[in-house]
């Protein structure tokens, strides 16, 4: 091949060295047989070209060139036989007929004489490696410009013996140096690397696909980098043996490799074997782990909430928080049969959620002992939350929520490449939804939740497939040549995508349009057309009072008030019907709080027109019957005062400003210190006669403050779905307290 790019001496350690070319046998004369049925070829260490496969035989390599030469010698109804040989040695034996064949070289006229090659199969790359950070020293501005500098000796170039440079200008350079050129040969990329951080070279070229993986795979991606110079492509073909394989073995194995490539059928090859390398570059990044445990934390913190929610014990609260954060990868590795399972080789994923778990059971025994011993640390923890604490908190974990299902989305496409699942573009998706979504579903079925959210109104799910479709496609079909730096991008902007899009729905809380079902049988759009009855109800109350000729507030007549308490009922039936029915149903967590307030207010407006009505009823009793200016003067303020909170209620319960509803709790409060002081003024003996109508009217003063009281209430219970959860929940004990009291 003239690609001497591997390691070529050494095997692995303890290994016997590699048989030279006198070891493989005597030729076979072409005259005596065509071609072998079992053709013979050398492979050395090149991954992901050629590397030792899993087997304990070395006779049995894999990589891309090993796979391509098999199945198009398999398609001339031919095997293949490898033997570990250095590049030399192959080059030797293939001239004197010990073998049949090599993979993996560029076309060299100078072995025409011994050797036929093959059409290309595929196109390989060479870049320029120097130091990280020396890259702006140099200004090299074309191949013209590196040959003339490594001529004058000013660059010191490390070259490797036998390889064939795919730019002729490097050829030619290697070829005739000249005097004062400063080149340095050694025997593979490994060798070149250790002597450009040693300082001995300025640089080499070389396929970046196997030095970025070698790289990658030694840790030393940050001390070398690539010079932006355009080195050239060239193909990559098979040599055969002119001296055992015929011209005519020659024309059909390129018909097979042009059937190999029209059948798309060499890009799955390169999916299959350079694929993985790049996704192990790309996701092994420093950025791209801890983002990933930043994932796991985001769910490993979901489920300490659910455990502390719904009291689970220390063992419990440890299973829902480990179960979304690896269960979906535990599954998909055993679904994929790997070996070993992903938490053996990075057991930190595992210890998140443990760690989360231990720090939140703490934490939160501490909160619980510092609310119940010190009152003053609870306030302040209260002004904490209503600041900062629920929205900071809240904000950072739908940020890491989102985060999650991307990484988990690429993580699960990736490992089905490396696991050689095909087809890709199926089985991608495939592991992409089990990674990034059936650990918090196995999580639900441990809680014996009947109501997933991730199989119904949530959007994860759908978005990890529709992600997993995308970067599978992306992988099979690219738009470029595979290389790093493309895998890199498109892993990056599928990340970014799939982040955003979760964020989108997150912020926007939209239902899933692909749920199942009529529309408008959906829980949160009855609950909205109930909220929407909520105004009307009140406004039906305002009607409860009229005018005199004056324009003073009076009740409606007997009649009317029977007819309006009536109608009242009707109005409410169908509302409290459709609330039971809703009761019944398996309601998600947001829409089973808003049910449950929307029923409770219901209830509230209920209470209130009873007490409006029986007050009301009294109210124009007493006036047909008695005739106290005094009294009636002050029924009719109170009349006013309640006229007007009426219609302030009215106008609140139609606003979504909580200005307004916080503006009616404080009416409610100062009309209650009005009533007190109004109450206390009648009953002064110095001013004001006691007995009779006007003690009839002040005991439904107490009526109407109970009404106030109702009002209020109301307010506050508008008001929760503004507050923090913390705060909701202080409302609702004081609320137990006054009932209590």
């Amino acid at each position: 091949m003239g690609l001497a790019l591997a390691i070529l001496a050494p095997f692995t350690a303890g290994a016997s060295s590699p048989p030279s070319a006198a070891d493989i046998g005597t030729p076979i004369p072409i005259a005596q047989q065509s071609a072998p049925e079992t053709l013979r070829s050398g492979w050395f260490e090149r991954p992901p070209y050629q590397a030792g496969s899993d087997s304990a035989s070395r006779a049995s390599p894999a990589g891309l060139d090993v796979r391509v030469a098999q199945e198009a010698l398999a398609g001339v109804g031919h095997g293949a036989e490898f033997t570990p040989l250095s590049w030399n040695d192959q080059l030797a034996a293939l001239r004197h007929g010990a073998i049949d064949f090599v993979i993996g070289s560029y076309f060299d006229s100078g072995r025409l004489d011994y050797a036929h090659y093959s059409q290309p199969y595929r196109q390989e790359r060479n870049a320029l490696y120097v130091r990280a950070g020396e890259r702006g020293e140099y200004s090299f501005e074309d191949r013209a410009a590196l040959v003339q500098t490594v001529r004058d000796g000013d660059f010191r170039l490390g070259v490797t013996t036998g390889y064939a440079y795919a730019s002729s200008e490097l050829a030619d350079l290697v070829a005739d140096p000249g005097e004062a050129a400063r080149l340095y040969p050694a025997a593979g990329d490994e060798a070149h690397i250790q002597a450009l951080i040693e300082g001995r070279i300025d640089g080499f070229v070389a396929d970046p696909v196997i030095v970025d993986l070698l790289l990658a795979r030694t840790g030393r991606a940050r001390e070398i980098q690539t010079y932006p110079l355009d080195l050239g492509t060239v193909g990559v073909r098979v040599m055969f043996s002119r001296a055992t394989v015929p011209e005519s073995f020659v024309e059909n194995f390129n018909a097979q490799l042009q059937a190999l490539e029209d059948s798309r059928r060499m890009a799955a090859l390169e999916v299959e074997h350079v694929l993985p390398a790049f996704l192990s570059m790309a996701t092994s990044e420093t950025w791209f782990n801890t983002l990933t445990l930043l994932g796991i934390l985001a769910f490993s913190a979901s489920g300490l909430i659910l455990a502390r929610r719904e009291r689970y014990n220390l063992f419990g609260a440890l299973v829902l928080a480990s179960l979304p954060a690896i269960g979906g990868g535990v599954l998909r590795d055993l679904l994929l049969g790997r070996d070993p399972i992903f938490i053996f080789e990075t057991p930190e994923f595992l210890l998140v959620p443990i760690v989360v778990v231990g720090v939140g059971f703490v934490l939160y025994k501490l909160h619980d002992h510092v609310l119940v011993r010190w009152h003053v640390v609870q306030e302040l923890l209260a002004r904490q939350q209503k600041g900062l604490g629920g929205r900071v908190v809240g904000n950072l974990q739908r940020g890491l929520d989102a985060w999650a299902v991307a990484s988990f989305t690429v993580i699960g496409v990736g490992v089905a490449v490396e696991s050689q699942a095909s087809p890709l573009w199926l089985w991608g998706p495939v592991m992409a939804v089990v990674t990034a979504s059936f650990g918090v579903i196995m999580r639900d079925v441990v809680r014996s939740d009947f109501n997933i959210d991730m199989l119904k109104r949530d959007s994860f799910a759908e978005i990890s497939v529709l992600g997993g479709i995308l970067y599978s496609l992306i992988l099979l079909w690219p738009p470029v040549e595979l290389s790093l730096g493309f895998i890199l991008i498109a892993t990056h902007a599928v990340i970014v995508l799939l982040f955003l899009a979760r964020l989108g729905v997150l912020y926007w809380g939209r239902p899933n349009p692909l749920q199942m079902g009529d529309p408008h049988t959906l829980p949160e759009r009855r609950l909205e057309t109930l909220a929407r009855r909520e105004p009307q109800a009140w406004s039906s109350l305002t009607r409860y009072l009229t005018e005199d000729a004056e324009g003073r507030a009076r009740p409606a007549g007997p009649g009317e008030l029977e007819r309006l308490h009536k109608d009242f009922e009707y109005l409410l039936q169908p509302v409290f019907a459709e609330l039971d029915r809703l009761a019944g149903e398996p309601l998600l967590e947001a829409a089973a709080r808003r049910h449950e307030a929307l029923r409770d207010r219901f209830r509230l407006v209920a209470r209130l027109e009873q007490q409006l009505y029986d007050y009301l009823r009294a109210t124009v009793t007493d006036m047909e019957t008695a005739a106290d200016e005094v009294a009636w003067a002050l029924e009719g303020r109170v009349l006013e005062a309640l006229r007007g909170l009426l219609d302030a209620t009215t106008m609140a319960a139609s606003s979504t400003d909580p200005d307004d509803l916080a503006w009616l709790r404080d009416m409610t409060a100062n009309q209650r210190s009005r009533f007190d002081a109004l109450r206390a003024r009648y009953l002064d003996p110095d001013h004001f006669q006691p007995g009779g109508a006007l003690d009839r009217v002040l005991q439904r003063t107490h009526r109407v403050e109970r009404m106030l009281w109702m009002l209020a209430e109301y307010a506050e219970r508008r008001l929760e779905p503004t507050l923090s959860p913390v705060q909701g929940d202080r409302r609702a004990l004081q609320r137990r307290f006054l009932r209590a009291e």
